[in-house]
């Protein structure tokens, strides 16, 4: 069994996404990626198939084609953790690939080669020339089944040549491009905004030259939110399995909240609200305000979120004001260096991401992780509050004590 490691930092998924043309948020952009499923950024599930087949043609000494190949997704993979790939040959040019990533089993390949043969320069080629990045949508569920469409292949050579030296040596590129289309199909064309690619069970079926992917829906099954979708190319076809994705949660609106507090209710309160961008912090800055408080509040990446909550509070008269504030690398101290700011209140609304650390193995890194969440840093902000007119505290627990982590236990 062979093995490789390596790290997925954010500047390969850019690179990624200039090569393949998926640009779905979810695997570049960590303040929207923050309210997805995942809640941070996750790698492309064709960058790490691609990875997987770049280290198996390490030791190639001749170009090749992919006969067969079935992949599943299983788990996401993190910019930022270690990941390993172990593979080994189940017969003559056929290899059994497993990324690992913190414990777990994040993705199976099995996979077919084949030597090129009898194939012209001419029919090799392929735009290089990087596709063009679109604004994506949410679709409807009724959206779904008459979704159908072609995709051009691109292979942007630099792009490539940084990612996948060997495949670009070894592996015939009508196959890389088809393979780079299919991320970019399932990522911005269909399910497109809201995917999450679960499998593909593709295989040369070779006909005839071409240079595109032609693609349709041919099930969306409402209860489970499951795509098939069939795809044919002169150099892969078959069947992908994709989700759509849960909608990102929107927190009422003011106007309708409204109805929940009277006017004058927390008219006596000053209120700090710490993560108040999103989520549980949103809706009590937003009851506070309408209460009648004057509220103070902060956000740590969502600026535009922050916006957002301020024009809507704004809008029914409230009184709120954000402040950029990272409980993690800031002083409380600051929040005070504003005299105006004396807050009676405090609701420390702030939260990591869930742990999703599967081993079974208690870790320390994640405890640290909590412990300056919920501890450390909630001390230091009290100590320094307590200390002006501080007189009442919310603090919402987490849902890791009730549902605790195995890394924990």
């Amino acid at each position: 069994m062979v093995k490789y490691q390596r790290v997925f930092e954010p500047e390969d998924q850019k690179w990624f996404a200039v090569l393949s043309g998926d640009n779905n948020p979810v695997h570049l952009d960590s303040v929207q990626a923050r309210r997805l499923l995942f809640g941070k950024p996750v790698v492309h599930g064709i960058h790490l198939l691609m990875w997987a087949l770049d280290s198996l043609l390490v030791t190639t000494k001749a170009t090749c084609r992919i006969e067969s190949m079935t992949a599943s997704f299983r788990k996401p993979v993190y910019p930022g953790d270690q990941v390993t790939i172990a593979h080994q040959s189940s017969g003559d040019n056929s290899f059994n690939l497993e990324v690992t990533s913190v414990g777990e089993t994040k993705a199976k390949f099995e996979i077919e080669l084949c030597p090129t043969v009898n194939v012209s320069k001419e029919a090799l080629q392929v735009d290089a020339r990087v596709p063009l990045l679109r604004e994506l949508e949410s679709l409807q569920d009724d959206d779904y089944l008459e979704r159908k469409g072609t995709l051009f292949l691109h292979l942007p050579q630099a792009e490539y040549q940084q990612l996948f030296p060997n495949c670009v040596r070894w592996l015939e590129p009508t196959q890389a491009a088809t393979l780079l289309a299919i991320s970019r199909l399932v990522g911005t064309e269909c399910p497109g905004l809201n995917s999450i690619l679960h499998q593909i069970q593709v295989s040369d079926r070779s006909t005839e030259l071409g240079t595109s992917v032609r693609w349709r829906v041919t099930e969306f099954d409402e209860r489970t939110r499951r795509l098939q979708i069939s795809m044919e190319s002169s150099h892969l076809s078959g069947e992908l399995v994709a989700f759509v994705r849960p909608e990102t949660v929107r927190q009422p609106d003011s106007t309708e909240l409204g109805l929940l507090v009277h006017r004058n209710e927390f008219s006596t309160q000053h209120a700090l609200v710490v993560g108040a961008s999103r989520g549980l912090g949103e809706v009590v800055a937003k009851l506070s305000a309408l209460g009648g408080s004057r509220v103070t509040a902060t956000y740590n990446l969502g600026k535009d979120d922050a916006s957002r909550v301020t024009k809507d509070v704004e809008a029914v008269g409230g009184d709120i004001q954000f402040l950029e504030f990272d409980v993690t690398k800031s002083d409380p101290t600051v929040l005070l260096d504003d005299s105006n700011l004396i807050p009676t209140s405090l609701y420390y609304c702030c939260s990591p991401k869930i742990p999703m650390d599967r081993t079974g193995v208690f870790s320390t890194r994640i405890l640290e992780e909590l412990l300056q969440y919920y501890v450390v840093h909630f001390i230091e902000m009290v100590n320094v509050l307590a200390e002006s007119n501080l007189n009442r505290i919310f603090y919402p627990t987490t849902v890791a004590l009730n549902d605790m982590p195995l890394s924990m236990r």
